[in-house]
C-alpha cells in the first residue's frame, strides 16, 4: 500500500520541488557580434547560475535553429546543476550561407526528478537577451591585381582610347605630360596604368597621376532559374498511379542547394571584382535590380565595399527570366545616366549572371549597338571543369570577353 502512495504521489512531490525554484535558474546568453561573413564562426556562450539549494537533474536547452548556420551541437541539450552549481555552455554556429537568422537560446526548460513534465523558464521574459539577429554576409575573396577580369577586354582598352581626347596621341612609350616605368614591388597599385599595362603584357606605373582610371561598371542579372531535373520512373510511377515517389524530397533539397550555390557564387565573385578594383585605385558603378526597379551604387572605397555586402546578404533573385531582352539589363537606365558623360564608351561593363539564354544575349548585343562593351561572367552548375577562362560559345561573335566559373572554382585562382 505504501508503495501504491508513493508511486500516486511522486509526480506531485516531484513537481512540487522544482516549480517554487524556478525563478532560481538563472540563464544568460552571450553573443559577440551580429556580423560574420560566410565560413565565419559566431560563439554563443550560454551561462546558467542555480540561486538555490536544490538541485536540478534535467535541464533541457533549446538553441535556434537556422537555416543560414550550422552548429556545433545537437539543437537540443540536457545539463543538471547542483546547489548553487554555475555552468557555461559553449556553442558554434558556423554560416554556411547569406542572409539574417537568430541564433541563440529559443527556450530554456525545467524538467523534474522523474522527467514527467518541463516547464519554461524563460517564459514572458525578453526574448531580445536569449537570441538576436545575425546578417551573414558574402564572403570577400581578393583577385590578384594582374587578373585578367580586372584589366577588361581589348576592345573596351581600344574603345577607351577612342573615347578619350588625349588618347589620340597616345604610342606604345606613354601618353603626353606623363612618364611610365615597370612596377616595381612596394609601388602602390593604384598608380598602375592598367591599359597601357595591358598592352605591352608588363605592368607600368605612371610616375605623375595626373590622369585618373576609367570607371568600372557591374551589372548584376537578376534572373536564375536552374536547370530542371528529368523526372524519374518514380515520379512517373506517381503520375500513373498516385504513389508519392520515393526521392522526390530529395531531389527537391538538392535543387534548392544547387540554386543557392548558384547565387553565393556570382554575388562572391561580383564583390571579388568590386573590392580588388576599389582596393587598386578604381572607383565602380554597382547596378542592381530590386523593387521592380534598377539602382545605381557607387562604390569607391572599403565603407561602401561593406555596405554592400549587407545589401547583398539578403538580396532576392528573381527566379523566372524575363522574355523581353530589352529589359533584362539596365540599357536605358545607364544611358540615361551618362548622358552628360562624354567618356559613356569608355567606362568598362560587366554583367555577372547565372543564367545564359538568348534573351541575355540579345540584351549584351544591345549594349554593343550603343558603343557599350560588355563583358560577361557566366556561373555554371554543370561546368566546374572550366578555370575562369575566356569561353567560346554563342557570346564569341560579341566584342566583350566571356568568362565561365564552375561554382566549386576557387575565385582567388580564376581569371589569371
Amino acid at each position: 500500500m505504501v508503495m501504491t502512495y508513493m508511486l500516486l504521489f511522486s509526480p506531485i512531490v516531484s513537481g512540487l520541488l522544482v516549480i517554487p525554484f524556478r525563478k532560481k535558474v538563472l540563464v544568460y546568453v552571450d553573443i559577440p557580434f551580429y556580423e560574420v561573413e560566410k565560413g565565419g564562426v559566431v560563439r554563443v556562450n550560454v551561462r546558467l547560475e542555480n540561486k538555490s539549494f536544490m538541485p536540478f537533474p534535467f535541464i533541457s536547452l533549446e538553441f535556434c535553429e537556422a537555416v543560414n548556420f550550422k552548429i556545433s551541437e545537437t539543437y537540443n541539450k540536457i545539463i543538471s546543476l547542483g546547489p548553487f552549481e554555475k555552468k557555461v555552455i559553449s556553442v558554434e554556429y558556423t554560416a554556411i550561407s547569406r542572409g539574417v537568422s537568430k541564433i541563440g537560446i529559443s527556450d530554456v526548460c525545467l524538467k523534474d526528478y522523474i522527467n514527467l513534465f518541463k516547464l519554461s523558464i524563460l517564459k514572458n521574459s525578453n526574448e531580445d537577451r536569449f537570441a538576436v539577429e545575425v546578417t551573414v554576409l558574402p564572403r570577400l575573396v581578393n583577385l590578384k591585381p594582374t587578373s585578367k577580369i580586372l584589366l577588361g577586354s581589348e576592345a573596351s582598352i581600344r574603345q577607351e582610347d577612342l573615347s578619350s581626347p588625349s588618347m589620340n596621341l597616345l604610342n606604345w612609350n606613354g601618353e603626353p605630360g606623363y612618364e611610365f616605368r615597370e612596377y616595381m614591388p612596394g609601388d602602390p597599385l593604384h598608380k598602375i596604368h592598367w591599359k597601357l599595362s595591358a598592352r605591352s603584357e608588363t605592368l607600368m606605373v605612371r610616375k605623375d597621376e595626373g590622369r585618373g582610371i576609367s570607371k568600372k561598371r557591374l551589372i548584376l542579372d537578376p534572373y536564375i532559374k536552374t536547370e530542371q531535373k528529368k523526372q524519374t520512373v518514380n515520379v512517373i510511377y506517381h503520375l500513373l498511379l498516385g504513389v508519392p515517389p520515393i526521392h522526390t524530397v530529395k531531389n527537391s533539397d538538392n535543387k534548392d542547394e544547387d540554386r543557392l550555390k548558384l547565387e553565393e557564387k556570382i554575388l562572391e565573385t561580383l564583390l571579388a571584382v568590386a573590392h580588388t578594383s576599389v582596393k587598386i585605385g578604381r572607383e565602380v558603378e554597382l547596378w542592381l535590380f530590386e523593387g521592380g526597379k534598377w539602382n545605381k551604387y557607387e562604390i569607391n572605397d572599403g565603407k561602401t565595399i561593406n555596405e554592400i555586402q549587407y545589401r547583398l546578404a539578403s538580396y532576392k533573385f528573381e527566379k523566372l527570366p524575363v522574355s523581353d531582352f530589352s529589359k533584362r539589363l539596365p540599357l536605358n537606365e545607364v544611358v540615361g545616366n551618362e548622358e552628360k558623360n562624354r567618356y559613356l564608351k569608355g567606362t568598362e561593363s560587366m554583367v555577372f549572371t547565372g543564367n545564359y539564354d538568348n534573351a541575355l544575349y540579345k540584351a549584351v548585343e544591345n549594349f554593343t549597338e550603343y558603343g557599350i562593351v560588355v563583358d560577361t561572367v557566366l556561373v555554371d552548375n554543370y561546368h566546374s571543369n572550366i578555370r575562369g577562362h575566356n569561353a567560346e560559345g554563342s557570346f564569341i561573335n560579341q566584342q566583350g570577353n566571356y568568362w565561365v566559373l564552375g561554382v566549386d572554382e576557387d575565385i582567388s585562382e580564376a581569371f589569371l
